[in-house]
């Protein structure tokens, strides 16, 4: 939490998950920032992603210089990611009903191993960033990736979201391509660079 960040309330809703599906998660949120109170932040699984939901977030992100989030829409509508076979998810953040966050979850595809799991594709609004969000939906995939693995990468290229997922558990290994950033979830799997790739 910010130092400037007062938590007034939280409430963390988790219903019952079936196979390892999760079909909603909900983490609703009050805070002070800047002596403003924030708005609860819900954190949706996407069982269908709809675009215009999400256009706001795709321009802002090509203005940015980011391609990934039109890429998002684009493996999701061709059927290449879709974030839906097991210990997959694709999550929105949303606040005051509109859909500030998102990101993903999927099977490492560079690892090659049912045990290491990947963060894809996660992009908070700008007006909403270090205001708790990309906290609360990044929790929410690590949550989510716990049953289903035992290592979480994820490859980001900036100075922001380095800091960003080293506050919040992730190391850096250099060594590995494909991957700037990983999460130890679980004990077992010996993941060297060169074993696993």
């Amino acid at each position: 939490m910010p130092p400037s960040t007062t938590r007034q309330s939280a409430m963390l809703l988790l219903p019952h998950r079936s196979a390892g599906d999760y079909t909603k998660l909900l983490w609703g949120c009050c805070w002070t920032f800047k002596h403003q109170i924030m708005p609860a932040i819900a954190i949706v699984n996407c069982a269908e992603l709809q675009q215009q939901a999400i256009d706001h977030l795709v321009a802002e992100s090509q203005r940015e210089g980011f391609r990934f989030m039109k890429r998002l829409v684009e493996e999701y509508d061709s059927g290449v990611n879709r974030f839906d076979q097991p210990g997959e998810a694709l999550l929105t953040a949303i606040v005051e009903g509109a859909i500030v966050g998102i990101g993903g979850l999927n099977r490492d595809p560079y690892f090659h191993h049912p045990n290491v799991g990947r963060l894809r594709r996660v992009y908070v609004e700008a007006a909403w960033r270090r205001r708790g969000v990309g906290r609360v939906l990044v929790t929410a995939l690590i949550d989510a990736a716990q049953p289903h693995y035992q290592l979480l990468t994820l490859r980001t290229d900036t100075a922001a979201a380095d800091a960003f997922y080293q506050t919040l558990g992730f190391k850096t290994e250099p060594r590995w391509t494909h991957t700037t950033h990983h999460l130890q979830l679980g004990d077992g799997g010996d993941y060297q660079p060169g074993v696993i790739s």
